[in-house]
């Protein structure tokens, strides 16, 4: 399994993109480094630039721990909010930053909130390849409230650049596909629920996200006592939960062996193939559970 981290400071990528990155992202960040260290466990961090500008230790820590380290875009400004020369800025400036922070070749990104489009794929595809990337995970292959895309697209822009694209996992109850493997999913379901659902995750395919702000269970706290106001649905949608995520944390690394996307995909030492290298009838014959992350593409084959 993949575990992924979007490593960013809740109150200036949530709240108000004019606030400044606080600490706490980087004392969140340090428990959950803490935490893998304790298990053994690896992962891949996709970074804000604005986070690795004012914590650059943070991200050398990062490397150094054998983590891998991913660009997450400079802002946290959505995709589909940008130009395209916007874009290539960004995502050019985070990798070139994170880069000279770890000394290592940067090839993977995650846009910031999913947000990416059908109708963007090819600028899209465009910045990351001119950058020097592989791979994406950026594809939430469900419609939620706030991001993702729900009718059937092809990958054959990613293909044409050179690029993967990694999803997020995803349960199939009939034709609907629901998220619950990471970020607020992960905090609001009982963990027994979490594992049981994952039992039919494809193993080696899977991907689990969260932010380092989850497992922070002072911050509603301490944001209210600064006089700023918080909305209930983000009370309700960024909060409820937190307080239970470090425990469930704990058996999260009992139970399942996780890597970073660079080590299960693009090291010398990696056999798995990339998703949508293979042919994607041979992902649908093996794939019988109807649970997974590679079948969204279902009428489509590649080459």
């Amino acid at each position: 399994m993949i575990y992924s981290i979007d490593v960013e400071d809740w109150t200036q990528s949530v709240l108000d993109n004019n606030n400044p990155v606080s600490d706490r992202v980087l004392n969140s960040t340090s428990r959950i480094l803490d935490l893998l260290d304790e298990y053994e466990q690896k992962g891949t961090f996709f970074i804000l630039g604005n986070v690795a500008e004012k914590h650059p230790n943070l991200v050398r820590r990062i490397a150094d721990a054998g983590h891998e380290v991913a660009s997450h875009g400079y802002h946290h400004h959505s995709i589909f909010n940008l130009s395209p020369k916007q874009v290539k800025k960004d995502v050019g400036n985070s990798v070139k930053l994170l880069e000279d922070t770890v000394g290592k070749k940067v090839i993977g990104f995650r846009a910031p909130d999913f947000s990416i489009r059908e109708y963007l794929f090819e600028w899209y595809c465009e910045a990351l390849a001119e950058n020097g990337l592989k791979y994406d995970s950026s594809l939430f292959p469900m419609k939620v409230i706030k991001y993702g895309i729900e009718k059937e697209y092809s990958l054959k822009i990613f293909n044409k650049y050179h690029l993967n694209e990694h999803y997020l996992s995803y349960m199939k109850i009939g034709n609907s596909k629901l998220p619950f493997f990471g970020g607020g999913y992960f905090r609001v379901t009982p963990y027994f629920l979490t594992k049981h659902l994952s039992k039919k995750l494809n193993q080696d395919r899977a991907v689990f996200y969260m932010h380092p702000y989850e497992i922070d269970t002072e911050e509603l706290a301490a944001i209210k006592g600064e006089g700023k106001h918080i909305p209930l649905k983000w009370r309700l949608s960024q909060f409820v939960g937190r307080n239970t995520v470090e425990k469930k944390l704990h058996r999260l690394f009992t139970d399942y062996k996780f890597t970073s996307f660079e080590q299960e995909y693009y090291s010398e030492s990696s056999s798995s193939i990339p998703q949508n290298t293979k042919s994607n009838l041979d992902d649908i014959e093996h794939d019988h559970s109807g649970i997974g992350h590679d079948n969204i593409v279902a009428k489509t084959s590649f080459s």
